[in-house]
């Protein structure tokens, strides 16, 4: 089990920071290929090859500002190589460090391992919508359950939908962000039961 005090749901500042897209080359490859990288929760080790990103540009609307961590795609992060040993120092077994290639620069994308079973079914309150769970906006409150956290450098949570969290542990993604005054992403204080 980790040793944290508090829970962060982890997501990026867009409006404030760059974020990584895949180029349309890359896209058309894995379209011609079928074979569309997707982050399920399992290692793709040799599987993997380097994925050629570039910063997402819409006129008008593209913040300047280039993050240490940047987001990418819906749900996942990457990080320059000179954050590498400081992710795999902490992170560990957590994640898995997959390499990007942003334009002749070394980008390596966090591959969240697992899914843990965290909600607490007693505590959270689910957003209804004629009779069913909202699919866009899930919960009202979001309660995780701290004894089932047992990886919470970084992680994902059944149920929680696109959500990644971190605890304040020491080597968790929020500790490495504090400790290096890293920018890119936001904490939003999630509640423990």
């Amino acid at each position: 089990m980790s040793d944290f005090n508090k829970v962060y749901a982890v997501g990026v500042n867009a409006g404030e920071y760059l974020l990584l897209q895949e180029t349309m080359f890359e896209q058309s490859v894995q379209m011609t290929e079928n074979d569309l990288y997707t982050f399920d929760g399992k290692r793709k080790g040799d599987a993997w090859r380097p994925v050629s990103v570039d910063w997402l540009v819409v006129e008008g609307e593209t913040p300047e500002k280039r993050p240490d961590i940047a987001g990418w795609g819906a749900m996942a992060f990457a990080i320059p190589e000179r954050l590498k040993s400081a992710f795999e120092k902490g992170l560990g077994d957590c994640v898995e460090l997959l390499p990007l290639d942003l334009n002749g620069e070394t980008w390596y994308a966090l591959n969240i391992l697992g899914e843990q079973d965290a909600i607490d079914p007693e505590k959270t309150e689910y957003n209804m919508k004629n009779g069913r769970v909202n699919r866009v906006r899930r919960f009202k409150k979001l309660v995780l359950d701290r004894d089932k956290i047992t990886c919470g450098t970084l992680f994902k949570v059944k149920g929680s939908g696109l959500f990644t969290f971190s605890t304040d542990e020491p080597g968790s993604l929020y500790d490495i962000c504090s400790q290096l005054d890293l920018r890119g992403l936001k904490f939003t204080a999630v509640e423990l039961g």
